[in-house]
């Protein structure tokens, strides 16, 4: 009974953790469907984690459960390679491929299952104490190098595309790495809390990262504008702003439905033309804007271009403005101008359908 108890206060913060942020996803089934997943399987692998050490604990005590102390073993390194696994599948886009990342812990799953004719991986020599074997710290490779790669893909896909948050995954993959040495070495529990604990932390920046997009098209939106115009001052170059055209007239004839797939579609021209120096926004209602990083006026007039070329092929018209900031200009007074050209151009293409074709001829394009 105080081994049990013994076990369980090693376990305590762990437990805690995995239950409180079981509550916090339960209710969440929507909240990206695939990361949600890849959270549960964070949660529910870090849980079977505590459980067999706990029985493999007892186990330990008794030569005649020898059998279940290597399946308990194996299933506990496994479920380590799992968990690491899961943080990584978080954060990568490239989802028909993400099969590919399963390899390495198969591998686990493979070395480790040898303890059952050999002890090439692990054993337990006369006296019943356990022994690592050649191959026994692939169970602690599979999940550094699951660090590793989330540490290359953060920086690759995430690294420049958000504020000072961007630190938390990488500092994640690095408390995770380090964990996985230290238990190598000494032993411990030390990884189990880490897979937890960085789970929580890449749930927070996302949920904060999703607080600051547009519902409707993805986009960035307003309050993410405020805040970035704050962060990237000193990178904000030009301001490009565009206004969809007859949005009303398409509500009014053919719904809501229809208008709010005329906005979407948008978004996605945006953000298919624009790149990684780029910042996109749908600011409220039909108005979008671009923020350009670091960029001349040629890639800010063809990213411009390019939006309005794809919008036409989709078959919606807007009306676009754009600016490149002054050396004595704030971020205000380009977007300002760039207002004002898009309004220009707005008030152009009325002009050239006239008012009284305004109303009710909004053709919906063929789907």
């Amino acid at each position: 009974m105080i081994m049990v108890s013994d076990i369980l206060c090693r376990h305590w913060v762990t437990l805690c953790t995995i239950l409180l942020f079981a509550i916090k996803l339960g209710p969440r089934k929507n909240f990206r469907n695939t990361e949600t997943r890849y959270f549960w399987l964070t949660v529910w692998s870090t849980l079977i984690l505590v459980i067999e050490d706990i029985i493999e604990g007892l186990c330990a005590l008794e030569p005649s459960l020898r059998f279940f102390r290597i399946l308990l073993s194996v299933i506990g390194y496994t479920m380590r390679s799992v968990a690491a696994l899961s943080l990584l599948l978080v954060v990568i886009n490239r989802r028909k491929s993400r099969f590919i990342y399963w390899i390495p812990a198969l591998i686990t799953l493979a070395t480790s299952c040898t303890a059952f004719f050999s002890d090439i991986a692990f054993g337990f020599d006369n006296d019943y104490v356990f022994y690592r074997g050649p191959l026994g710290y692939v169970a602690f490779a599979v999940p550094i190098l699951y660090a590793i790669m989330l540490l290359w893909v953060v920086f690759r896909d995430f690294y420049e595309r958000s504020n000072i948050e961007r630190l938390i995954v990488p500092t994640s993959a690095i408390f995770c790495l380090s964990c996985s040495l230290l238990d190598s070495m000494y032993g411990g529990i030390r990884l189990n809390e880490a897979f937890i604990i960085s789970g929580v932390l890449f749930y927070l920046i996302l949920y904060s990262n999703d607080n600051r997009k547009d519902a409707l098209t993805g986009l960035l939106n307003r309050q993410a504008y405020y805040d970035d115009c704050i962060f990237y001052n000193r990178s904000i170059e030009a301001a490009a702003s565009i206004d969809m055209n007859g949005l009303k007239d398409l509500n009014d004839s053919f719904g809501h439905e229809a208008g709010d797939k005329a906005l979407t579609t948008i978004g996605e021209c945006m953000m298919k033309a624009s790149g990684e120096k780029t910042l996109v926004y749908r600011l409220g209602g039909d108005e979008f804007l671009i923020l350009f990083l670091h960029s001349d006026e040629k890639v800010i007039s063809d990213v411009v271009k390019k939006v309005n070329e794809d919008v036409t092929a989709a078959g919606y018209n807007i009306s676009t403005g754009y600016a490149v900031r002054g050396s004595d200009d704030s971020i205000d007074d380009v977007v300002r101008e760039s207002d004002r050209l898009m309004y220009q151009a707005k008030a152009e293409y009325y002009r050239s359908k006239g008012t009284e074709q305004r109303a009710g001829h909004y053709q919906v394009p063929a789907t």
